[in-house]
C-alpha cells in the first residue's frame, strides 16, 4: 500500500475492487512525427528502467517474453505552447481515424491532417503515428502515415521474442498480406485509399477485432478536464446503486462535504437544441444528430446543514468548478480501476484541482492493491509539487520544449537527462536545468 493513504479510503477501494483480472491490454510505446508542433519524430515510452525504487509505479507483465514490466503512469511538463498537449492529441487522432475512417467516402479529405507548418518541407510531408501495445501476452506494432487525401502507409505486426512478424503491409493502394492472403486481399479491394485497412476490415476479419478494440475501447483520450462533460460519470452512477455510492464516497474522502449525489442523462430532441450546439456536436462526433444521441444532464448534490437536515441543490449552480471537475473525472477514474483496463490520456489533469487532490488521485491510481486492472495514465500538468513529492520514478517524468532553431517540439524524459538521484527535481526544474520552461523576456510595453 502507498504510504500516507488514509486507511479508511484504502479499505474502501480494496473491498469493492477485488475483481478477477482479465487479459493484459497496455501501452508500451508511442511515436508521432510531423503533427502540429511536432516536426521530428517524438517517442514516449512506458518501459521502466532497471531501478527497483517505487515499485508501486510499475506493472508486472505476465507471460510476455518481450516486455516484463511497464510504467503505470507518465507526467508531461512543459511551457505553454511547447507542444505537450499535441503529444496527447495525437492519441485522439489515432483513435478517431481507426474508428471512423471506414466512414470516409471517395474523395473525402482528412480534417485530421495538420502537419508541422514552420518548415516548408514538413508542411508537405505526411503525418505518421506508431503505437506498440500489448494484448494478452503479445506485443503488437501498428503504424500508419497519411496526407490530406490518402493513407500512404499502414503496417500491423507482432513480436514473439525479439523477432517481428508482419500481418500486413500497405503502400497506398497495394496490400502485402503475410497471413490469410486471399481473405485479406479480398477485403482490401473494398478499402478506399483514404480508409485505414484496420478500420475497414475489423468486422469481417476476426483476428483484427482485439487490435481494433485496443484503440476503440482501451485507449481513452480526455481533453482538458475542466471542459469534460459530466456524462460519463453520470452514466457510471446510473449503472448501479453501488457505483453511485462509490462516487459519493470518493467525494466524501476528498473533503467536498457532499452527503449524496443523484443524476441522470435525459435524451432531448434535436428540434429543442440551439443550432450552434448541433453544429458543434456534428463537428466533434463527425456524425449527424440523427445518427448520434443528444441529451442534457440533470445533477443534484445533497448537503447536510448544521442542524442535521438535508438540502438538495443543483450541482452545476451550487458547487465550485473544482468540485465539478473532480466529479466529472471520478467516474472515469473508478471505471479504469474497477471495470476496464484502460490507457487514459488526460490533458491538463491539474486544472481547477488543488495539488493535494491530484496527489490523492495519483496515489489511488498507482496503488497495486487498488488499481487491480493495471490501467495506465499519461497526463500533462504544470503542478511542480508532484516533482517534490518523491512519488515518481525519473523515467515517468517527461518534458516538452521547442527547439530554438526549428521551433519543433522535442520530447524527452528526466531519466535521459538527470543521472543523480539526490537532486531536488522540483528545484532543478524551476531553475531551468531540464528545460521545459517559458523563456520570458521583460521589456517596455
Amino acid at each position: 500500500m502507498i504510504n500516507n493513504l488514509d486507511p479508511q479510503i484504502y479499505d474502501f477501494f480494496v473491498n469493492y475492487l477485488m475483481l478477477t483480472r482479465l487479459w493484459m491490454v497496455m501501452l508500451v510505446e508511442f511515436s508521432v512525427e510531423n503533427y502540429r508542433s511536432i516536426g521530428e519524430r517524438a517517442t514516449l515510452s512506458m518501459e521502466p528502467s532497471m531501478a527497483k525504487s517505487k515499485s508501486y509505479n510499475v506493472i508486472k507483465v505476465e507471460k510476455c517474453p518481450t516486455v516484463t514490466e511497464l510504467l503505470k503512469s507518465s507526467a508531461i511538463y512543459g511551457a505553454n505552447a511547447s507542444g505537450k498537449s499535441n503529444v496527447l492529441k495525437s492519441f485522439f487522432i489515432i483513435k478517431s481515424l481507426v474508428i471512423h475512417s471506414k466512414e470516409m467516402n471517395r474523395g473525402d479529405t482528412f480534417n485530421e491532417y495538420d502537419p508541422f507548418l514552420l518548415d516548408n518541407e514538413s508542411a508537405k510531408k505526411p503525418i505518421s503515428f506508431e503505437v506498440k501495445f500489448i494484448i494478452d501476452n503479445t506485443v503488437y506494432r501498428y503504424y500508419f502515415s497519411f496526407n490530406n487525401r490518402v493513407i500512404l502507409k499502414e503496417e500491423l505486426s507482432y513480436y514473439k521474442g525479439k523477432n517481428e512478424t508482419f500481418i500486413f503491409k500497405r503502400e497506398k493502394k497495394t496490400l502485402t498480406p503475410f497471413v490469410d492472403h486471399d481473405e485479406l486481399d479480398g477485403l482490401f479491394k473494398h478499402t478506399g485509399e483514404n480508409v485505414l485497412f484496420l478500420s475497414k476490415a475489423n468486422n469481417e476479419y476476426e483476428p483484427f477485432g482485439p487490435v481494433f478494440e485496443w484503440f476503440s475501447k482501451t485507449l481513452k483520450f480526455i481533453g482538458t478536464t475542466s471542459n469534460l462533460p459530466p456524462v460519463e460519470t453520470v452514466d457510471y452512477m446510473m449503472e448501479s446503486e453501488k457505483n453511485r455510492e462509490n462516487i459519493v464516497n470518493l467525494l466524501k474522502y476528498a473533503d467536498f462535504n457532499i452527503s449524496d449525489v443523484k443524476g441522470q442523462n435525459i435524451n432531448v430532441q434535436a428540434s429543442d437544441v440551439q443550432p450552434e450546439i448541433i453544429n458543434f456536436f456534428e463537428m466533434v462526433s463527425k456524425k449527424s444528430v440523427n445518427d448520434g444521441q443528444l441529451f442534457r444532464t440533470e445533477l443534484k448534490s445533497i448537503h447536510k446543514r448544521a442542524d442535521g437536515s438535508l438540502i438538495t441543490t443543483d450541482f452545476h449552480n451550487f458547487e465550485s468548478e473544482g468540485t465539478m471537475t473532480f466529479f466529472k473525472i471520478s467516474g472515469i477514474w473508478l471505471s479504469a480501476l474497477k471495470d476496464h483496463q484502460t490507457v487514459l490520456a488526460i490533458d491538463e489533469l491539474d486544472v481547477k484541482l488543488h495539488p493535494d487532490l491530484i496527489m490523492y488521485l495519483l496515489k489511488i491510481f498507482s496503488d497495486p492493491e487498488i488499481n487491480l486492472k493495471n490501467s495506465q495514465l499519461i497526463f500533462t500538468t504544470h503542478n511542480t509539487r508532484l516533482l517534490s513529492s518523491d512519488f515518481f520514478r525519473r523515467e515517468q517524468i517527461w518534458f516538452t520544449e521547442k527547439n530554438p532553431i526549428t521551433q519543433s517540439t522535442e520530447l524527452y524524459s528526466l531519466y535521459d537527462y538527470e543521472k543523480r538521484n539526490d537532486r531536488s527535481i522540483e528545484k532543478a526544474y524551476l531553475l531551468g536545468k531540464y528545460g521545459g520552461l517559458p523563456d520570458i523576456n521583460y521589456g517596455s510595453l
